[in-house]
């Protein structure tokens, strides 16, 4: 690449020589070494430039920078006031080629040394960064550390809301300090703050915020920030596919808590069609051939659910697809070992469904009235009612699972009938999805061997019954049900 031979011009026509003269001392040599480290993490010709820009001319005697010229001069060895001319004629063409703030993708990673070229400062320890000239500045880039400390940074709503410390000296808080002040400032000058997620030394792009109040502490003096998130979807950056899913994730729970007159006023108001956003995705180099063997070792059957593909492609082929069971991402690898051919349900739910134990009820009813059962005095449900069911084990089909449940339980033989719903229900031995079933009673004998006691009810009478949380809401829908 060309930058690459830009770097190696520099290092081969300064620096080497520099690091490699046994008589330059240690101070200048350690100076030279840090050029070093910032040249090698410049990305773009652009940036190099600027970054040589500050040898562009002398400095005058006496000023503490002249002191590296004067010993390279001494030692007859070139220094970077002597190559900046030179760069600038073999490299003038490619200045164009240089980092702009649309180049900062939202939920991307970056390094330190990304944003302290970007801003010119070329220092990777600040925390707050303000990108162009004082005081109309393009943007502001926020490092946000959340390891603890004194002075801990904190999401008060995850990602939505973050409280961030001003910048301190020994202990002040000063919101006149020019870092505090431009992001105090940026309300009026509508500057953007850029926030960085710091974990390690990756830096996530968290997206785009604005400043919302500034708060302080009485007992130690501490100032901090309140920044709120502006919609990724509505600032007309690129984003990373993540981050869409995120963000539209994000949107839907906050439609969702809206009443249906609410939202029905803003699909009245909504544009029919949408508009579009840019996202960028990276993806890895697969090999064909594990996608090829894996598709041929299922034939046409999916590895997770066993059930054969849902359709055709157009070749005529099963549609299934290959998933990495450790992802790419996480240094898994891209192999027939690590692959399995997944129909597009069970695709999607290795991605995205919560770990979850499922069970299922039968709502028996008969005559008006309805079976129900209560729980022995010795588990976490002790003397509670419930709608009588199991464990869903494996893979079974849920219809199976409860017809083989209630008579192991009750000995009798049901007629599984249309899903009344569902309810979802966490305590401390995990997350439990229950899917309840209407039902009727074919055959067999009713017994409480697992329970204290069964009880056939009035819908209507449900409502004087201790059920089990999880229940309610299928009590709820019988009741509703019945009038």
């Amino acid at each position: 690449m060309l930058i690459d031979q830009a770097i190696q011009f520099v290092i081969d026509e300064v620096e080497i020589p520099a690091l490699e003269h046994q008589l330059l001392e240690d101070e200048f040599k350690n100076k030279v070494k840090r050029s070093r480290t910032v040249v090698h993490r410049i990305k773009k010709i652009g940036d190099l430039k600027r970054y040589l820009q500050r040898f562009e001319t002398v400095a005058a005697p006496g000023d503490d920078k002249r002191k590296l010229y004067d010993r390279f001069k001494a030692l007859n060895l070139k220094t970077y006031e002597d190559l900046y001319p030179e760069f600038i004629e073999l490299y003038e063409q490619y200045f164009d080629d240089v980092t702009v703030l649309d180049d900062f993708v939202l939920g991307k990673e970056y390094t330190s040394w990304d944003i302290s070229i970007f801003s010119q400062t070329y220092d990777t320890q600040s925390g707050i960064y303000l990108i162009g000239k004082e005081p109309n500045y393009q943007a502001i880039f926020i490092k946000a550390t959340f390891d603890g400390g004194k002075y801990a940074n904190d999401w008060i709503e995850k990602y939505d809301v973050l409280k961030y410390y001003m910048y301190s000296v020994n202990g002040v808080f000063n919101p006149n300090y020019k870092y505090n002040a431009a992001i105090i400032n940026s309300i009026k000058t509508k500057t953007p703050i850029y926030v960085f997620e710091k974990q390690s030394t990756r830096l996530t792009l968290k997206g785009i915020y604005s400043y919302e109040s500034d708060h302080s502490e009485l007992l130690d003096g501490s100032r901090w920030f309140i920044l709120n998130k502006i919609n990724s979807l509505a600032t007309n950056k690129v984003i990373t596919q993540k981050e869409y899913d995120e963000e539209i994730g994000n949107q839907v729970r906050i439609a969702r808590k809206r009443n249906r007159n609410e939202r029905k006023k803003h699909l009245d108001d909504a544009p029919k069609h949408p508009e579009t956003v840019t996202v960028t995705t990276t993806q890895f180099l697969r090999n064909s051939y594990v996608i090829a063997e894996a598709l041929d070792r299922a034939k046409g059957i999916c590895e997770e659910c066993r059930k054969p593909a849902p359709f055709l492609r157009k070749d005529l082929t099963p549609f299934l697809e290959v998933h990495h069971k450790k992802p790419l991402a996480e240094g898994g690898e891209d192999t027939i070992d690590n692959a399995v051919a997944l129909c597009p349900n069970c695709h999607r739910a290795s991605h995205h469904a919560a770990k979850v134990i499922t069970l299922t009820e039968a709502i028996i009813t008969e005559n008006g009235m309805v079976l129900i059962t209560k729980c022995k005095e010795d588990g976490e449900m002790s003397g509670k009612w419930k709608f009588p069911g199991g464990k869903v084990e494996n893979k079974e089909i849920l219809e199976q699972c409860l017809r083989k449940e209630i008579k192991e339980e009750l000995g009798a033989l049901i007629r599984v009938q249309k899903f009344l719903g569902e309810s979802v229900q966490q305590n401390s031995k995990g997350v439990f999805r229950i899917m309840a079933f209407l039902a009727k009673k074919v055959g067999g004998e009713l017994k409480a061997s697992d329970h204290d006691n069964l009880k056939w009810v009035e819908i209507n009478a449900l409502g004087q019954f201790d059920f089990h949380p999880a229940d309610h809401h299928f009590v709820q829908l019988l009741i509703k049900s019945s009038k």
